[in-house]
């Protein structure tokens, strides 16, 4: 019975061993720091997915002011040229309005 006594004092001294890790003395224990673990995890997770949507709905809208300022700066280009036709308009008219003048 010599191997079973040593088998059973080996089992013991393991028993001792895990017990010792899975308790640090404080009364705190890994199940206990797994579980804070996990809390952390999914409050974490749940950031994630709430700054996901968040940049989601940011890419949505960067798409839509790019769309707006590409309108704009084309409208722009067109009203820069039909100011210019009307500048030239109002230099032909001045510069005739002048001939009159002058030979009147």
């Amino acid at each position: 019975m010599g191997k079973l006594e040593d088998a059973s004092a080996r089992l013991q001294t393991a028993v001792e061993r895990l017990d010792k890790v899975l308790s640090n003395g404080d009364g705190d224990n890994i199940v206990g720091r797994v579980s804070t673990l996990s809390d952390a995890l999914s409050a974490v997770e749940g950031e994630r997915d709430s700054l996901k949507t968040d940049l989601d709905g940011l890419q949505t809208e960067q798409n839509r002011l790019h769309l707006a300022l590409r309108e704009a700066q084309e409208n722009y280009a067109a009203m820069q040229v039909v100011s210019e036709a009307v500048a030239g308009r109002i230099d032909g008219t001045i510069g005739g309005l002048q001939k009159m003048l002058k030979g009147a």
